[in-house]
């Protein structure tokens, strides 16, 4: 399962409808060295396979796997608020 935080419901939810996106999906890619890398990007539509985390959240089966039991969270604490993923690789 993923969570995400109130804050990065509400930030993900009034960018989706800014932006006229459907939704934000996180994904996994390989990093090299510094091994996997996580992030999220727009999408226009839902995909069939896709799994809803949370409104305006979907993911794919294949990330799924890679960061169940993750926290995807906005923190705003610093000059420039960003989205923090944490325990992405718990298991």
């Amino acid at each position: 399962m993923i969570t995400v935080t109130e804050e990065a419901r509400e930030k993900i939810a009034s960018m989706c409808i800014e932006n006229d996106m459907e939704a934000v999906r996180p994904f996994v890619m390989g990093g090299g060295c510094a091994g996997m890398q996580h992030n999220m990007t727009f999408v226009d539509e839902v995909e069939e396979r896709d799994t809803e985390v949370a409104p305006y959240v979907y993911i794919d089966p294949v990330a799924i796997q890679f960061m169940d039991g993750a926290t995807i969270d906005y923190d705003t604490s610093g000059m420039s608020p960003t989205f923090v993923f944490h325990d992405v690789f718990k298991h």
